[in-house]
Parts: structure tokens; sequence; C-alpha cells
């Protein structure tokens, strides 16, 4: 109960763990976060973007063109080439490129180019831009950005609108325009929609706020945002190039545009123009690559109509927390009601699992953040702390087996056992085996015990039965018997137990060992004679059959023997070696056993106590096979 309070507790303390840094991740562990919510992003991989979002890029095959019309001594260049080479390009090209296309149908057209100034081609490049301006009025959303100062003496801030004053006029005023700027990428934070920076970074630092480009850009379109943009972080569809595009030379150059094929794509769309060339590193990092601005731009415009884009649930830390705490404290609840390791690395692989579909559902569907790392990083903590609180307990029960058996088996046999610890339990609950068990007793010995205590000789007698039981140990140990117990100077020893060779096998070890025993004693007694101590005499008896094994006795002293009419039997047989002048008597069942491996001679019936009149044996005058043990 204890060690189960105790894992408990320590379960209750990961679930808080994985709550605290779930609510509020800090340093590397949010860095992890966003690098886990990358990889559900590649894993989901490129998705099909709203079909009424087009880009015009000015990339690098409309410079190409524009340089190659610009290159030809013998021709001029068309009209719509002028210029169009290199950037920044002549405002007049821009005007006729959002002309083109909202001739094509084009809902609204965004150009992401701040024209701050005046042109630097002069006043006609302005002038032909108005014109064009004031042709579509409410259907062209232009940039505008918010200068941040460098410098805390010298630095400019403030917006940057457009100028001169004339096209500002002909676009309909301020409310045409929309900020440009974005948050820059933090470390371990995602790419965020560009009204964070107009709608919260703005009010947060005194400046009114002021909206994004493609926040103007869907008003203009009379369509509105189907989510909070401002807190929301960019749902990237795909690499850049992942939005329909044409490029703003196939639109500018009259032959190709009149049969485009994705012209009829333009009808009722938002279309984005802007530059795409030599991004580079400048690029937005995403997990797809780096995205240019208007690629950028296209996402953050499709986002909001989709209302797809990405945000964290709960967005509070403190119910974050509690979330990331629910499924570590479920599986706890539930696998600690079982003991077995597998049971509880069940319910944490289960656990796993519906947290690792939960999130990816959510996001799939729901286009959100729950909080995944803490808890799954917290649940295979457990699965650890499980693991290890059965490894300490195993060994602990295998500690407490080994202590056990080694009292009464060889260290080889106790190796054995323990390789089955469930066995291993079994054996000391209690089971009925075949054996042999051996009773070997002194002859005389009682009354040897109360002559030398007379004689003030109890150290040398106690010396010596130690000495004879040593001997007989070795003996009984070597022949693969179990030392049950000493009963004074009697010692009873099974075959067979707590593990067998096999009925045959286990009468054989033990008649082979009973003569080894004889052999042994008569070893000690020679020693004995020389030292001029008196010697001793035994006599053993067997018997062979079923018997209760396990441990038996109180809470305060436990013993693992053997009962039953089998040891009884070889107590009463030992007895029988005196009055029939045998060193070694044994049952019908052991002679039956060892019958043609051993010479088996018969004693005749003679009656035993408690079992009337039955046939007993002891071995032949000749020398028997070695023992194979």
């Amino acid at each position: 109960m204890t060690r189960t309070r105790s894992l408990a507790a320590a379960s209750l303390g990961v679930a808080v763990l994985a709550g605290v840094i779930s609510g509020w991740p800090l340093g590397r562990w949010r860095d992890w976060e966003r690098g886990l919510e990358d990889q559900m992003l590649v894993l989901r991989g490129q998705r099909r973007p709203p079909a009424h979002v087009l880009v015009v890029p000015i990339d690098d095959a409309t410079l190409q063109q524009g340089d190659w019309y610009q290159s030809q001594p013998q021709e001029r260049p068309p009209a719509w080439a002028v210029g169009t080479g290199t950037l920044p390009w002549p405002r007049a090209a821009y005007g006729l490129l959002a002309s083109r296309l909202i001739e094509a149908g084009a809902s609204v057209v965004a150009v992401n180019v701040v024209f701050a100034g005046p042109s630097g081609r002069g006043p006609a490049d302005d002038r032909d831009l108005t014109a064009q301006l004031r042709r579509y009025p409410g259907r062209v959303a232009l940039a505008a950005e918010m200068l941040e100062p460098e410098d805390a003496r010298t630095g400019s801030s403030g917006l940057t609108l457009i100028r001169p004053e004339a096209v500002l006029e002909a676009l309909g005023g301020p409310e045409r325009l929309g900020l440009g700027n974005t948050l820059p990428a933090e470390p371990g934070e995602p790419p965020r929609h560009p009204e964070a920076y107009g709608r919260r970074l703005l009010p947060a630092n005194g400046v009114e706020p002021f909206p994004s480009l493609s926040a103007t850009t869907l008003r203009l379109a009379g369509r509105s945002s189907r989510q909070h943009d401002a807190v929301m972080a960019l749902n990237v569809y795909g690499p850049e190039g992942t939005f329909p595009r044409i490029p703003a030379w196939e639109v500018l150059d009259p032959g190709r545009w009149r049969g485009h094929p994705l012209r009829p794509a333009v009808r009722g769309s938002v279309v984005l123009i802007g530059p795409v060339v030599s991004q580079g590193e400048a690029g937005n990092p995403t997990p797809f690559g780096r995205l240019s601005g208007l690629e950028i731009l296209a996402t953050a415009t499709a986002n909001s109509l989709g209302g797809d884009g990405l945000a964290p649930w709960p967005t509070a830390a403190l119910w974050r927390a509690l979330l990331a705490m629910l499924p570590l404290l479920l599986v706890s609840a539930v696998a600690l009601r079982g003991q077995r390791l597998s049971w509880r690395l069940g319910w944490v692989g289960v656990g796993l699992l519906a947290l690792v579909l939960a999130g990816w559902f959510t996001f799939l569907h729901g286009h959100r953040w729950l909080p995944l790392l803490g808890p799954a990083g917290g649940l295979v903590l457990l699965g650890l702390l499980y693991g290890g609180e059965a490894y300490q307990r195993e060994e602990s029960e295998r500690r407490r087996l080994r202590r056990t058996f080694e009292r009464y088996v060889a260290p080889s046999v106790v190796a054995e056992i323990l390789a089955d610890p469930a066995a291993a339990e079994g054996m000391l609950r209690g089971r009925l085996r075949p054996v042999t068990v051996l009773f070997s007793d002194l002859v005389g010995f009682t009354q040897l015990t109360q002559k030398r205590g007379k004689e003030g000789h109890t150290e040398l007698h106690v010396r010596q039965l130690n000495r004879y039981l040593g001997a007989m140990v070795a003996v009984i140990t070597d022949h693969g018997g179990t030392i049950d117990k000493f009963i004074g100077d009697a010692v009873m020893a099974v075959f067979g137990s707590p593990l067998g060779r096999g009925e045959r096998q286990e009468a054989l070890a033990a008649l082979h060992c009973a003569r080894a025993m004889h052999v042994a004693l008569e070893e000690l007694n020679v020693a004995w004679r020389a030292e001029g101590i008196e010697p001793l005499k035994s006599g053993i008896g067997l018997a062979s059959g079923p018997a209760m094994v396990g441990q038996i006795g109180s809470p305060q002293r436990l013993e693992f023997t053997v009962i039953g009419d089998t040891v009884n039997l070889a107590s009463r047989l030992e007895g029988q070696t005196r009055p029939l002048q045998v060193p070694v008597v044994f049952d019908a069942a052991t002679a039956e056993l060892v019958r043609g491996e051993l010479p088996v001679r018969p004693l005749g019936p003679v009656p035993v106590k408690g079992m009337g009149e039955i046939p007993v044996y002891t071995l032949g005058n000749e020398e028997p096979p070695p023992a194979e043990v």
C-alpha cells in the first residue's frame, strides 16, 4: 500500500510538471513545441488554397522578359515593357497591370508595393497611375508601411503613406491602404497573421491601430474575415508557388493575356500583385521553406476567408495547463488499479494513442493546437516510472525468494528457480510433487550426548556433530538433494523438490547419496579414531511418493518443507535400520523405481507404525554404478 501511494504521488507530480511546462513554456521547451507543430504541418502536407485568391508575381521571368525587349536594338519595345526589366518598376506599369486584371473580372486588386514620395521616373509616371486608379474607384488597395526608429536620436518613425497626394486621392483616401508590415518571426513562435502587427503591436506601443493590406483587400471585396485575425498564426498551404499564379508579364502582354488559360479564374477573385524575386534568406521562414512577402499576403488573405488560421487551444495558460494534466491524471487513476507492469504500460500506451489522435484531429479539422509535447513527455515519464517501480518490486521479490530458497537448496538450483519468479512463488504457496525423502539419524547419539554432558565434553560433542552434519550436507548437495531440516542429529533431505529431474532419477540419486553418506561417515570415523574420539554410526530410511511441498508455519516463522505419508514413511523406515541390522532401508516404490539400475535386496514385510506391514528393501552387496546427478 505504501509503495502504491508513493507511486500515485509521483504520478501526480509528473502530471503537474507536464501542466506547468505546457501552460507556461519557456526557452528550449517552446522551441521543441514549435518543432513538433511544424512537423505536424509537414506531415499533413501541402493543401489546396481557396480558389478565389490569385497571385500575380513580378518574378524573374517577368524581369527577364522586360529586359529582353529592352535589349533588342532593331525593334522598339512595346509600351508595357518599358522599364519592366528592373526594379523598381514604373508606377504606370502597376496601374496597367491592375486595369487588365479588373477588366478580366477581378473583385479587387491589391498591390504589395509602397509608393513613397514622387516617382523616380517623373511626374508623368504618377499621372499615369492616377489615371488608372480613377477608372476603378474602390477596386484597388495599395500598401502602406510603418517605419520604426532605428536610432533613438536620429531615427524617423511613423506611417508612410502614398505620395504625391494626387495618387492617394485617386485611390480613394487612406482607407484604401493596408499595412505591409508583419511581425518578425521569433524563435519558438509560428508566423503570425499580418493583422497582429497593426491591431495588437501598434496599440501596445501607443500608436493608432491600422489595418493590414489583407484586411483592407477583403473589405474592398465586400468580404469579412471568419476569424479573429490579430491572434491567429498563419496556416501555410505549402511551399512558394502553392497559390495559383500568373507571371506579371503574361498579363501585361496583350497577345499572351488574350488567350491565357488562367484568365477565367480571375473573375470574382482577389488578386495580389507584388515582387517575389531574390527572396533568399530575406524570405519568411515556414515549415515548407521560406516564402515571399506576396505568398505570405496570399496565405493571410486565404486564412481569413476560410477561417482556418492556427491558434493554441485553450489560449489561457491556466486552462492549457489543466488540459495538459488531464490525460496523465486519467491514465494514472486507471493504471494504478492494477499491479502488473503490462496493465500499467498498456494504459500509458492507450493514453499516448488517444492524445496523438485527439491532437491530430483537432489540428486537421479545428485548426487548433492542443498541448501535446508536455502530456506526451509526461506519459513517457509515467511509463519509465512504472517500469522502474516494477523493476524494483521484482528485484525485491527476487531477493526475498533467494533468501528463502538459499536456506534449503544449492545456489545453482536457486538460480534455476529464480529464472521464473512466478513459478517460484507458486512453489512457496504449495503444490503436490513426486519426491524421494531421505531420513538419516545417528545410532545411540542420545546416550552419547548424555554421557559427554556428564563428563563435561559438551564442546567436543557439538564440534563432532557439526563436522558430521557438514559432511552430510555436502554429500546431499552434491547429489542434487535439498536439505529440508535438522532434527537434533537427524538430517531430512528431499529429492525432487523444489525442482525435479524425474521420479526415477531422483530415487537413484537418493540411494547413491545414502551410500555416499556412509562412505563419508566412515572417512570421518577413521580420522576420529586417530584423534581418540569415539566414532559414529548412522541409519538411513528412504521412501518415494507424492508429498505436499511449500512454505509451512506461522507468519513469524515459515519453513519450506514437505509433508505427507511419504515423509512419515521415510522417517519410520529409518528406525527399521536398527532391528534389521542394515544401514539403508527403503520402501517398495523406491525399489521399483531403481530396479535394473541398482541391486535391490528384499527384507520382507515389516510392521510400520500406523501403516501395518509393508515390504521393505535394502541395497544388495554388489557395488552400485556411479550416480547420474
